[in-house]
């Protein structure tokens, strides 16, 4: 090792060890929260109540529940209750009723343009009343009590004020405060919805703000004074997951409430039904132990037979589950605004700046290592400008794909296409011994590329998905380019051109057909199934042997490192360094080299708690060594069966 590699070795091992330490910080302060809530939807339970009149809120309780969700009520649903009735000038047969009407303004003549309800809820006309102000400001609306009856009255009416919101479930909410469960209110972004959220924090004490429909409360104009809002009144933003619910305004009001907020899982009404309780647990799980959810927001089963044993049942053995993992319930708190320092960061830059310019050097073969160390300075300049200029999450993302795209590329160039050693006979146990070093010494150097990623973007911001890693796909499919210009322009360089001639010689075959249709479809998959939203579905085989590793393994390791990349990694180290060299060796060194750029993609997933992305690199890793097993296997007796069988046959 020449002297510049050993400067940048040491770089990079310095730098590591100071991004690891402020993935410490992250792991104490946020991922180490064990404290969840089981959320009940409250309308979805007035149904099952309807459908099942023993089941009550203290069963549930006792089953896990903690915590139950209370919905904004529109005047059509008010109607539809009962709680409103509309009125007629036919309706009104009482003469002193309608002079009493008269009196306080209604106008009979022009009737028809005009709306009146009758209220028949106290606790609604109560409501109304905090509402009076507003409902006068906004719509004209005027509330008139007579001797018999409450009247909501609207000069002006149209349809769409229908949709008006105008109060909350006050019988749920005194439900749920005799049996000691917390409150959870769904407010939409409706008409008068902001008005109906400002008095129902006044009127209940809710803890949670679970947002109804596609818009946050106020979006737009309004989200300033929702965030200020809910910081008066204490409430914690429950943001549901964005693959759920995409929410317009929820990144722009987690900010506004320096990110106190607390990921929300749900199940849609027609997922619930299709699931068995056993999926509906495990997806509950998955999303606890691997995206840091804290707040399990339940639908219960509406449709079939004995709901009542099986809701119950449910949502035992979900809490029981999370307990027996070390989480508890009821006390869910959010965590204060994490992020690692200016200086840590610029530790990161130097660290993926080394490894940059170390990769560099081996296609020059550190031949400009005086005039590449200016990258040092070009780096440090940028640094300074992007945090000047207020860019740093900028510079957090460009650092991650960074350090992407160039560890993977380095941990295949340095541990496989730079040994010339390898053999079709198993030495044993020198090539074991081979095999496992370079191997291992891989995987090691791409984990400490996916701990950079994290690293860099180790911040509150990142952690709960405000902001994204950009450039998922640039960071599988760049690696796979580098990889394949030094393997073409350094390895095989000499015969490159003589092997091309060749192969444009030959006459196509079905064979040869059937094999570039066979590569192309990995290719699509592979780009296909990355990302945040991959465009291609996950196959129900998958699924199910993806739950059956989880409960095997309690975290299941990626499929493109241990059944893929992994084991043809180890396969390639151990083919002879001529086999190398050899085109046809290109597509399995593509391949081989997928599972250490998914080791740093793993990490790049920051909703996933740190010690999870570690634990799922770990089970790939040695699972990999008995798929391999398996190949090298498998190639020796197809290798003796040619030989003994076609070859001797070919001399004979």
């Amino acid at each position: 090792m020449n002297f510049l590699k050993k400067i940048l070795v040491g770089v990079i091992l310095i730098t590591f060890i100071i991004a690891a330490w402020t993935l410490v910080g992250r792991v104490n302060q946020i991922d180490q929260n064990q404290d969840l809530e089981i959320i009940l939807d409250g309308k979805a339970y007035t149904e099952l109540k309807a459908l099942e009149p023993e089941i009550s809120l203290d069963k549930l309780k006792a089953s896990g529940l903690t915590t139950l969700a209370i919905y904004q009520q529109s005047l059509e649903e008010l109607l539809e209750k009962g709680a409103l009735e509309k009125v007629s000038p036919l309706n009104l047969k009482e003469q002193e009723l309608k002079t009493e009407l008269k009196a306080k303004g209604l106008n009979f003549k022009e009737f028809e343009k005009q709306a009146l309800f009758a209220v028949f809820s106290d606790s609604l006309w109560q409501q109304l009343n905090n509402l009076a102000p507003d409902l006068a400001a906004e719509y004209g609306a005027k509330l008139l009590q007579t001797k018999a009856y409450n009247f909501l009255y609207f000069p002006n009416w149209q349809q769409k004020l229908a949709d008006l919101n105008l109060a909350y479930n006050q019988e749920l909410v005194e439900k749920a405060a005799t049996n000691d469960l917390k409150l959870a209110l769904r407010p939409n972004n409706n008409l008068n919805s902001f008005a109906a959220l400002a008095k129902s924090l006044e009127s209940i004490k809710a803890q949670f703000l679970i947002f109804d429909g596609e818009e946050i409360t106020g979006y737009p104009a309004k989200i300033e004074e929702t965030a200020a809002l809910m910081k008066e009144n204490e409430i914690i933003f429950a943001k549901v997951e964005a693959f759920i619910a995409a929410q317009k305004g929820a990144a722009k009001l987690a900010k506004l409430n320096n990110y106190h907020f607390l990921r929300t899982h749900s199940l849609q009404q027609d997922e619930v039904e299709q699931m068995t309780a056993q999926k509906i647990i495990e997806r509950y799980q998955l999303a606890v132990r691997e995206r840091n959810v804290k707040l399990l927001y339940y639908k219960p089963y509406l449709e079939g037979n004995q709901l009542v044993q099986k809701n119950l049942n449910l949502l035992e053995s979900l809490s029981s589950n999370l307990k027996a993992e070390g989480y508890q319930f009821g006390n869910a708190k959010t965590a204060a605004y994490f992020s690692n320092s200016t200086w840590h960061l610029l530790a990161i830059l130097l660290g993926v700046t080394a490894a940059g310019i170390l990769l560099v050097n081996y296609f020059s073969d550190f031949k400009y290592d005086k005039l590449l160390n200016l990258l040092f300075f070009v780096a440090l300049a940028a640094a300074w400008y992007f945090l000047s200029s207020g860019r740093e999450i900028l510079l957090r993302q460009i650092l991650a794909l960074g350090a992407a795209i160039i560890f993977p590329a380095l941990a295949v160039i340095v541990f496989l296409l730079k040994k010339d050693r390898g053999a079709e006979e198993f030495d044993f146990p020198l090539n074991l011994s081979f095999l496992f070093c370079n191997f291992t010494a891989a995987v090691v150097t791409a984990l400490i590329g996916g701990l950079f990623v994290s690293a860099a973007l180790n911040s509150s911001d990142f952690i709960f998905k405000i902001n994204n890693f950009r450039g998922v796909k640039l960071a599988f499919l760049i690696p796979l380019l580098i990889i394949s210009a030094y393997y073409l322009l350094k390895i095989n360089s000499q015969t490159l051109v003589v092997q091309i001639k060749e192969i444009l010689e030959t006459v196509i075959k079905v064979k040869h057909l059937v094999l570039a249709v066979f590569l192309l479809l990995i290719a699509i998959i592979y780009i296909g199934r990355t990302g945040n939203f991959p465009l291609l579905p996950v196959p129900a085989w998958e699924l199910t042997i993806r739950s059956l590793l989880e409960k095997l393994l309690y975290v299941r390791p990626r499929f493109k490192e241990f059944l893929i990349g992994h084991p043809l990694f180890i396969f390639s180290l151990y083919l002879a360094a001529p086999k190398r060299k050899n085109i046809y060796f290109y597509p399995l060194l593509m391949l081989a080299s997928v599972g250490l750029v998914t080791v740093v993609n793993t990490f790049s997933h920051l909703h996933t708690p740190v010690l999870v992305s570690l634990l799922r690199t770990f089970h790939a890793y040695w699972l990999s060594f008995l798929l391999a097993a398996l190949v090298i296997g498998a190639y020796q007796l197809v290798v003796y069966l040619a030989q003994k069988y076609y070859l001797n046959g070919v001399k004979e």
